[in-house]
This record gives C-alpha cells, structure tokens and sequence, in this order.
C-alpha cells in the first residue's frame, strides 16, 4: 500500500459559524463545499450510534485548485452533540494529531491580525528558527497560537536559506 494523498484533517467545535468567522475570515481559508448530513454512518466516524447528525465545512486555501487541495473539515456535531467538556490536548507530547501548521507569507503580520480575534491565546511570539538539515541550513520564521477553541496552531513562513 502507498497513500497518494492527504485528503483532510477534521477539527472539531462546538460552534460552526463561530469556527467559520476564523478560519475564513481571520485565517482566509475558503469553504469548498458544506456538509449538513443527519443520516451520516456514526460507525464509520467511530460513533456508538449507526446514523449521527453532523454539520461540516470543507475549507481549503484560498489560492488552492480543489482537485489538488488538502482540506480542513471543520465539524460541529449536532446528534450526539459536540462534547464541550473534554479540551484539546495541554501538552504536545499526547498520541494523536496535536498540532495544525499553516505557512503565511508573513508570521509578524499573520499574528498580528490573529491575536486581536476574541479567545485567541497566542503561546509563542515570532521567532527564527534554524533548522539544519543533511543537504541545507535554513532559518524560518514561527509563532504559535491556540485558536478559539484551543486548538495549537503553528505559522510559519517560507524560509530563507543561509
């Protein structure tokens, strides 16, 4: 077997329009396509239930052809609903996907229009980071920020080769 494709990431919260004012409008994704299915397979989605309601928006990059495009499904699920109680992960170090990476074509500007969105806690300001590889030493600029519903994000920008 040889995967071909990273089709999706789903982010899970408990308000979709509430997600969707900033991915798009903050983060400047843009909605493919949406998803209001009250008969998905819960079994499938690794539910208890056969059929569950959900609520999607398939968000991919704004400059990105779809046919190529690796979307974010941002998902509120209506039936069982999203469970408010249980956070995303506290530490990095957890088993599981813990973390989403954008590249912008500017961290310091990026952030500064992130960091004034309501709930939004910015956890590492701009810095450089040296990344040395076999072949190159490159320095890119990061910042991280934990989204209104508390899911890491890490931005970074194309990097400079030394």
């Amino acid at each position: 077997m040889k995967v071909t494709k990273l089709m999706h990431v789903c982010i899970v919260v408990p308000n979709l329009e509430r997600a969707l004012n900033f991915y798009c409008d903050v983060l400047g994704f843009r909605s493919d396509f949406e998803t209001d299915n009250d008969k998905a397979d819960g079994r499938l989605l690794g539910f208890d239930e056969d059929e569950i309601h959900l609520k999607a928006q398939h968000l991919i990059s704004e400059s990105t052809d779809p046919s190529e495009a690796t979307e974010i499904n941002v998902v509120e699920y209506t039936d069982p609903k999203t469970l408010l109680s249980s956070q995303p992960y506290t530490q990095q170090n957890n088993i599981g996907i813990t973390r989403l990476a954008l590249e912008v074509n500017d961290v310091d500007e990026a952030l500064d229009d992130i960091r004034s969105v309501e709930g939004v806690e910015v956890v590492c300001e701009p810095k450089n980071i040296l990344i040395v590889e076999p072949a190159v030493t490159v320095t890119a600029r990061w910042c991280s920020f934990k989204d209104p519903f508390g899911i890491f994000i890490t931005l970074s920008q194309p990097p400079m080769t030394k």
